[in-house]
C-alpha cells in the first residue's frame, strides 16, 4: 500500500473527527485544510481526479452554475451602478469553498470507500461531537459536577447548555451544537444496531445516551422535534428488517428513550418554552411579532414577502446582506442579530433568487431523489434529512460557515454513495452471530 493510499485513509477519518469537533468552531477555516487536500490529489494524478469528477458532474454542474449565476449576477449589478445597498463581496468564497469545493472533495472518495470505512467515519464524527460537548460540560460545571450534580444539571438546562457562547477560542452556536447532537445521536444509534461486534455496539450505545442527555440540555425545540422525527423514520424503515427479537429489542429501546428523557430532563423548563410559544401564537394571531424565538422567524419571512418583488427572480446577489439589515432595522420587528438569520431556504432564495432556491432544494432532496430511483434506500439518510429539514426551517445553518461545511458534505456523500449506506443495512434481517 503506498503512502498515498494510507494518507488518504488517515485524511479521510480525521476529517470526521475534526467536522464533530473543530470544524464548528472556526467556520471557513476547514475549508482550507479541504483545499490543501484536493491539490496534493491534483498533483499526484490529475487524471483520476478528472474521471471522478466526471463521474458525478451532474450533482457538481449544478453548483457550478449557482456559481456563475452569481457572477454573471454580479457583474450585471455593477453595470448598472445605483445599487440598492452596498456589497458584500465574501459570498464568493463562500460559494466558491463550499457549494464546489466540498463535493468535489467528497467525490475524491469514489474508488476507496467501502460499507466499513464509512462505520468508522461515522464512529469518528460522534467521537469529535462527544469530546467537544464533554469539554463545554466541564467548562461549565466544573467540580460541581461531582460535588453537587442536581445543581450543576439544573444550571445547564437553566443556561441551555451556554447558548451562543465562545469555546476554545472559536464561535460556537446553539442551533449547530444542538443539530450536531441530534445528528450524532441517530448515527450512534444507527451504529448501535448495524454492528456486529458486542464491544462497539456498548461503546455506540452509551454515545447514544450522552447525546440525548446533551440535546436535551440545550432545549432547543427545532433539533429535538428533528431527532424525534428521525429516530421514528429510522424505527419504522428498519422494523421490518428486523427479526422477532430485534424488534422487540427496538421496541424497548425507544420506550426506554422516552422514559429516559422525561426523567432526566428538567420538564419545568420545557413546560417554560411551551408556555413561551403559547404566548407567542397568541400575539402573533393579534398581529404582535414580539419576543421569543418562534415570533422573530414568523415576522423575517412576513418582512420578506413584502419585499418579494425585489428578489423573487434574481435575487439580491452581493447586496443581499445589507439590504436585509435595511429591512429588519424597522421598528416594527423584534428581531436577532443579523447572523442569525432564521430559515435557510429563504436566505438563498433571497440571494440567488430562483436558482439560489432551487440549488438548495436540490443539495436537499438529489439523494432522496436517487434512493427512488435506484430502490435502494436507507434510513440513516432520511433520518438526518429530516433534522437538517427542520433546523433549516427554523435557522440560517446552511448559511452559517461553521456548519455549511459539515451538511454539504452529509449532503453529497448521501447521493454519491448512497448505496453503500443501505449496503450497511442489507444483512439486519438475518442475524448472525456476533464477534467480540
Amino acid at each position: 500500500m503506498s503512502w498515498m493510499v494510507k494518507f488518504q485513509g488517515y485524511f479521510f477519518l480525521s476529517v470526521a473527527f475534526l467536522l464533530g469537533s473543530v470544524a464548528p468552531l472556526y467556520g471557513n477555516v476547514f475549508n482550507f485544510l479541504l483545499l490543501a487536500f484536493l491539490l496534493l490529489l491534483c498533483w499526484k494524478n490529475a487524471k483520476q481526479v478528472w474521471a471522478n469528477i466526471m463521474s458525478e458532474r451532474l450533482y457538481i454542474g449544478v453548483s457550478v452554475v449557482f456559481l456563475l449565476y452569481f457572477s454573471l449576477h454580479t457583474v450585471i449589478v455593477l453595470l448598472k451602478g445605483n445599487p440598492m445597498a452596498k456589497f458584500s463581496y465574501g459570498m464568493f468564497e463562500v460559494l466558491a469553498l463550499n457549494f464546489v469545493l466540498v463535493p468535489i472533495f467528497v467525490v475524491m472518495w469514489k474508488d476507496w470507500l467501502t460499507p466499513e470505512l464509512l462505520k468508522r467515519f461515522l464512529f469518528y464524527l460522534c467521537a469529535g461531537v462527544l469530546l467537544l460537548n464533554l469539554y463545554i460540560l466541564l467548562m461549565m460545571t466544573g467540580t460541581r459536577l461531582f460535588t453537587a450534580p442536581g445543581e450543576a444539571l439544573g444550571m445547564l438546562y437553566d443556561g441551555r447548555f451556554g447558548e451562543n457562547r465562545f469555546v476554545l477560542g472559536g464561535r460556537y452556536w446553539l442551533d449547530i451544537q444542538a443539530m450536531l447532537l441530534a445528528i450524532s445521536a441517530l448515527i450512534a444509534y444507527f451504529l448501535t444496531i448495524v454492528e456486529k461486534r458486542w464491544n462497539k455496539r456498548i461503546c455506540a450505545l452509551c454515545m447514544f445516551w450522552m447525546f440525548v442527555l446533551f440535546l436535551s440540555f440545550t432545549v432547543t425545540k427545532s433539533a429535538i422535534f428533528g431527532f424525534l422525527l428521525g429516530f421514528l423514520v429510522m424505527n419504522i424503515c428498519l422494523f421490518k428488517k428486523f427479526s422477532f427479537w430485534r424488534r422487540v429489542c427496538v421496541f424497548g429501546g425507544a420506550l426506554s428513550v422516552v422514559l429516559a428523557f422525561v426523567l432526566l430532563s428538567d420538564l419545568e423548563k420545557y413546560e417554560e418554552r411551551i408556555e413561551e410559544m403559547e404566548v407567542e401564537i397568541r400575539n402573533v394571531r393579534e398581529g404582535q411579532f414580539v419576543g421569543g424565538t418562534l415570533a422573530p422567524r414568523l415576522a423575517y419571512i412576513k418582512e420578506s414577502f413584502k419585499h418579494l418583488d425585489e428578489f423573487s427572480l434574481w435575487g439580491l446577489g452581493v447586496t443581499t446582506k445589507h439590504r436585509l439589515k435595511a429591512w429588519f432595522e424597522t421598528p416594527d420587528w423584534n428581531l436577532e442579530p443579523f447572523t442569525n438569520m432564521h430559515n435557510a431556504f429563504f436566505q438563498y432564495w433571497i440571494t440567488g433568487g430562483i436558482v439560489g432556491l432551487g440549488t438548495v432544494l436540490f443539495v436537499f432532496f438529489a439523494s432522496v431523489y436517487r434512493m427512488i430511483k435506484r430502490k435502494r434506500f436507507s434510513s440513516l439518510i432520511l433520518a438526518i434529512l429530516c433534522v437538517f429539514f427542520v433546523v433549516s426551517n427554523s435557522s440560517a445553518t446552511l448559511s452559517l460557515a461553521n456548519s455549511r461545511a459539515l451538511m454539504l458534505i452529509f449532503f453529497a456523500m448521501f447521493y454519491f454513495y448512497g448505496d453503500i449506506f443501505s449496503q450497511l443495512e442489507n444483512d439486519l434481517s438475518r442475524d448472525k452471530p456476533s464477534s467480540i
